[in-house]
């Protein structure tokens, strides 16, 4: 594995929203800055993270849908997260909270 695999790999979260587990990648100290300065929607912020899902109903996704379990696709995610606040608000907060802690310990660090 390169570098810049084992650092893209260092980057991966899990975050939990009920029984539904996203999976995806927390935000870099520049995209984090770029968020702040743009003030960038928490959908956006989810679409450019999540990579993955688990636990996702298709109900959870269309109203009338079925119990089946769906796989996670891009365009589905893309698609859906603008209408669940409720996912987008937990997943933006993980994904800045975890970029924050990490600037937060390197700056520590530097003191040190």
């Amino acid at each position: 594995m390169s570098l810049a695999e084992r650092i893209r790999e260092s980057r991966k979260i899990t975050i939990e929203v009920g029984n539904i587990k996203f999976f995806g990648t927390r935000a870099t100290a520049e995209q984090f800055s770029a968020y702040s300065i743009n003030s960038t929607l928490d959908a956006q912020v989810a679409r450019n993270h999540v990579t993955g899902w688990e636990g996702v109903k298709e109900c959870d996704l269309i109203e009338g849908g079925s119990k089946e379990i769906v796989a996670f696709k891009r365009a589905d995610f893309d698609e859906v997260i603008g209408d669940r606040p409720d996912w987008a608000g937990e997943i933006a907060k993980a994904v800045l909270s975890d970029a924050i802690d990490r600037i937060n310990k390197r700056a520590e660090n530097a003191k040190n």
